[in-house]
C-alpha cells in the first residue's frame, strides 16, 4: 500500500490501513467457523419444527445485530485500538476495562484460539490419519504460521482473512444452491410449521435453542477491536459491522432453509454433521469429505481472525498500565503490536498441550456475554455523562435498541445461573481474580515517575 495512504490517530503508533472489505471480512470470517455446520441439529433438537426452527435463527440474527448497532455507536465515537476494552474503560473506569482484558489474555481469547485450531486440526484428520499428539501438533502449527503472518504486517494478516471469507462465503452458497438446485428436497419437511400449543416446554427450548444460536453468531463485535486500524473508522466500523451482521443473518438463514429442505427435522435432530449429511444426500458418499474441507477453511479463517484481534486487546490494556506495558510494544518495522501476538501464541499452545481449553472456555462463556451486557450499558451511562463526546454515527432506535439488548442479555445469564451455576460462578471467579492483580498495577502505577 502506498505510504502516503497510511494515517495513525494521535498517540496512536498503530497505522490505518484496513478498508470497509477488511473490516466487515474481519466479522465475517470470525462468525462463519465450524457452528453453522453442526449447531443446527441441536436447535432442531429443541424446537421441532419448521417454522420455530427459523424464526430462532432469526431471532438470533437481530439480537446480534442489535448489539452491533450498539457498538457501532461507541466504535465511531472512540475509534482507537482495544475495542470492549476502552468501551468498559471509558464507562466504568480502567478497572472494569482491566478485567475484562485480563479475562480475554488468560482465558477467554487464548482459550478460544486453542479450541478453533484443535477443531481445525480435528478437520485435517478426517482427510488425513493423525494421532492424538499429531493432532496437537497441526493445531499448534497453524497457530503458528498466522501468529507469523499477523506479525509481519496486519496487511498480511487482514489479506489472509479476506480470501478465507471469501472462500467460506463461497462454501456457504455453494451448499445453498446445490440444495436448491438438485433433486432429492421436500418442502414438506418444513411440517409441522408451528407447535400445536406454545406452553413452558416450549419456550424452555426455544430459550436453549437461542444460546446455541448466539454462540454461531458470536464475533459481530471484532471489528472494534482494530479500531484504531481502520481509515475512516466513524464511517467506516458502522458499515462493517451492519454490513457483515446482516450479511450473515441471510446466509444463515438460506442455509438452514436448505438443511431443512434436505432432510427430515428428525433426520437433523440426531445428526451432529448435518451440513455433511445433506451434500452425502446430494452428492453422494464425498459430500463429507467435501464438508470437512469447507470446516477447514472455516476454521483456518475464524483463527487467523482471532489472532488478528485478540492481540489488540493486550496491546491496548499494556498501553494503561505498566505492569502490562511490555505488550504494548509494537514492531519498529512491521508496525503491529508484536509481542501481544507472540504472548498471545505462547498462552495458547500451552492450552493446546494441556489440554484444558475446552474447558475453560466451557467455564467462562457466561463472562462474554457479560461483558456484551456491560458494553451496551456504557452506551447508555456514557450518553448521560459525555453528551458533548462527538458521535458520528447514533444508534437508530436508541434507548429501544441497547435496552432490547440489555434485557435479552440479563435473562441470559440469569438462565446460565439456574441451569449452570458451578460453571457461571467460576467464570465470575476469574474475573474477581483480576481485582488483586488490578490494584498492585495501580500501585505501581502511582509510583511511576511521570
Amino acid at each position: 500500500m502506498p505510504e502516503q495512504q497510511i494515517s495513525r490517530s494521535p498517540g496512536e503508533p498503530l497505522a490505518r490501513q484496513l478498508g470497509l472489505w477488511d473490516a466487515t471480512a474481519i466479522i465475517m470470517g470470525i462468525i462463519i467457523g465450524a457452528g453453522i455446520f453442526r449447531v443446527p441439529a441441536a436447535v432442531a433438537g429443541f424446537v421441532p419444527t419448521g417454522g420455530a426452527i427459523m424464526l430462532a435463527w432469526l431471532i438470533g440474527g437481530l439480537l446480534a445485530l442489535c448489539g452491533a448497532l450498539c457498538y457501532a455507536e461507541l466504535a465511531a465515537a472512540m475509534p482507537i485500538t482495544g475495542g470492549d476494552y476502552v468501551y468498559l474503560r471509558e464507562g466504568y473506569g480502567r478497572w472494569v476495562g482491566f478485567l475484562f482484558g485480563w479475562t480475554k489474555l488468560w482465558v477467554v481469547r487464548t482459550g478460544s484460539i486453542a479450541s478453533i485450531a484443535f477443531v481445525f486440526a480435528e478437520y485435517v484428520r478426517y482427510l488425513i490419519p493423525l494421532s492424538p499428539t499429531e493432532m496437537k501438533i497441526v493445531a499448534i502449527l497453524a497457530v503458528l504460521l498466522l501468529t507469523g503472518a499477523n506479525t509481519i504486517g496486519l496487511r498480511h494478516g487482514s489479506n489472509i482473512q479476506n480470501i478465507f471469507t471469501a472462500l467460506k462465503i463461497l462454501a456457504i452458497v455453494a451448499i445453498i444452491v446445490l440444495g436448491l438446485a438438485l433433486e432429492g428436497g421436500s418442502t414438506a419437511h418444513f411440517s409441522p410449521l408451528w407447535p400445536a400449543s406454545v406452553g413452558k416446554n416450549f419456550l424452555g427450548g426455544f430459550g436453549l435453542a437461542l444460546i446455541f444460536i448466539l454462540w454461531t453468531y458470536g464475533g459481530w463485535n471484532e471489528a472494534t477491536y482494530v479500531a484504531g486500524e481502520v481509515r475512516q473508522p466513524e464511517k467506516t466500523l458502522p458499515r462493517s459491522l451492519v454490513f457483515g451482521i446482516s450479511g450473515i443473518i441471510v446466509l444463515y438463514l438460506l442455509i438452514n432453509c436448505v438443511y431443512l429442505y434436505v432432510l427430515p427435522i428428525e433426520e437433523m435432530q440426531g445428526s451432529p454433521t448435518v451440513a455433511a449429511d445433506v451434500l452425502e444426500r446430494l452428492v453422494g458418499p464425498r459430500g463429507g469429505q467435501i464438508v470437512a474441507i469447507m470446516v477447514i477453511i472455516s476454521t483456518f479463517g475464524a483463527l487467523n481472525g482471532l489472532i488478528l484481534t485478540g492481540a489488540r486487546i493486550s496491546y491496548a490494556m499494556g498501553r494503561d498500565h505498566t505492569l502490562f506495558r511490555w505488550l504494548s510494544r509494537v514492531h519498529p518495522r512491521f508496525q503491529t503490536p508484536a509481542t501481544a501476538i507472540g504472548f498471545q501464541a505462547i498462552w495458547a499452545i500451552v492450552l493446546i498441550f494441556s489440554g484444558t481449553f475446552e474447558t475453560l472456555v466451557f467455564y467462562t462463556a457466561f463472562t462474554t456475554w457479560l461483558f456484551f451486557g456491560l458494553v451496551v450499558l456504557a452506551l447508555i451511562i456514557l450518553r448521560k455523562r459525555r453528551p458533548d463526546m462527538p458521535r458520528p454515527y447514533r444508534v437508530w432506535g436508541y434507548p429501544v435498541i441497547p435496552v432490547l439488548f440489555i434485557a435479552m442479555t440479563l435473562i441470559l445469564l440469569l438462565n446460565a445461573v439456574w441451569h449452570a451455576p458451578r460453571e457461571s460462578l467460576f467464570g465470575l471467579g476469574f474475573i474477581l481474580l483480576g481485582l488483586p492483580v488490578y490494584y498492585w498495577s495501580a500501585i505501581r502505577d502511582k509510583n511511576m515517575p511521570h
